[in-house]
């Protein structure tokens, strides 16, 4: 099947998948945190069995959709890392049926008496806040905004108090692993500033903290009771220009076959554009604009970065390969190349299946 590729294809490199795993867990272990992994990134039933392999029974995900997804498929345990939309009520009401122990990311008063009110069963709540991302959750500084909350679940049946939730993502902007573990240091203090607020308040209250940047080097994460990373299942250029992963650790790569060539541009022309990558991009040493770096299919995976031929452009399904006259001298128009994403999670979302180099298809929610 690999050899077969006729049009874009998401290829999967188990091998890498499986020890991005074992390592992310192993860190777990080692700073003394659970991981509750986020499956947005991979969004698959199959992919999801490397975890059960290894004992994880409960997952984060972004949306009620993908919850509904891996409910079918096994999962009991699942939090909806997204504020919670109150339109989507009776679905919540249907995994309760289905006996999911669901948690919900709530963020106002109003949103818990909703929940209470028109539940049909119990769900935990996590009260979502912004250590300084600035994308949504309370104010980590808003100490009483957040008391209130916490005595607004109280006060209501159907919904109990799980703990805290913050997703510092402004990692992903970082521009160095210093900086990534200053954004880090700088949550955690908040967190456990807000935890010992509302001691007096709460018998149990448990932190999570979830971004694949500050998870994966971050050395010390003291009152932190679980991490929900995501994208380090399968990593991306993104993680890699930042030191977060190494490039061998990136586990995906979209096949693209070559439709064009113009020696007068040191351009090749791909089919494989925004509706297989997004329009995420990169800057290289120079300053320019990229959208993904090339690879080559080799029979169990592939190469390593073929320099100097990155992908510049792209439009709805094309393409366009800057390479040099070494590399555009060795491809053929009918050949098929492989792209590094620059992120994973959009990518996943966008290709909607894997192939693996076992020529197996793995789905996508």
């Amino acid at each position: 099947m690999i050899s077969e590729i006729s049009r874009p294809t998401l290829l999967l490199d188990i091998a890498r998948v499986r020890k991005n795993i074992d390592n992310m867990l192993s860190r777990a272990k080692r700073l003394g945190v659970d991981l509750v992994p986020h499956f947005k990134t991979h969004q698959s039933k199959e992919v999801g069995t490397y975890f059960t392999e290894r004992g994880v029974r409960a997952i984060t995900v972004s949306s009620v959709l993908m919850a509904e997804y891996f409910a079918e498929n096994g999962w009991k345990d699942i939090t909806i890392a997204f504020p919670f939309n109150r339109l989507e009520t009776q679905a919540i009401n249907r995994l309760i049926e289905n006996n999911v122990k669901v948690k919900l990311l709530v963020t106002d008063k109003d949103t818990v008496r909703h929940l209470a009110k028109h539940l049909n069963g119990g769900v935990e709540l996590l009260i979502e806040v912004d250590a300084g991302y600035k994308r949504s959750g309370v104010d980590a500084s808003n100490h009483a905004l957040v008391k209130s909350i916490v005595e607004e679940i109280s006060a209501q049946d159907n919904v109990s108090l799980y703990g805290l939730y913050c997703h510092p993502g402004d990692t992903y902007h970082a521009e160095s692993l210093e900086e990534i573990k200053l954004i880090w240091s700088s949550a955690i203090d908040k967190l456990n500033t807000l935890k010992t607020v509302l001691s007096p308040m709460c018998e149990e209250l448990r932190i999570r903290m979830g971004d694949t940047p500050g998870c994966s080097v971050v050395g010390h994460m003291e009152g932190i009771d679980e991490i929900g990373p995501g994208n380090f299942v399968f990593f991306d250029l993104v993680m890699n220009y930042l030191g977060v992963c190494s490039e061998d650790e990136i586990a995906v790569a979209v096949a693209c076959p070559v439709v064009a060539k113009y020696a007068e541009r040191g351009e090749i022309v791909i089919h494989g554009g925004a509706v297989h990558f997004s329009k995420d991009h990169l800057f290289d040493g120079k300053e320019q604009k990229f959208f993904g770096e090339m690879v080559v299919i080799e029979e169990n995976g592939w190469s390593s970065i073929i320099p100097e031929a990155k992908l510049i452009s792209i439009s709805q399904e094309h393409g366009i390969l800057k390479v040099n006259e070494e590399v555009f001298d060795t491809l053929a128009i009918g050949d098929v190349v492989g792209i590094l994403p620059i992120h994973s999670c959009l990518t996943a979302n966008l290709m909607k299946g894997y192939l693996t180099f076992s020529n197996e298809w793995f789905e996508h929610a």
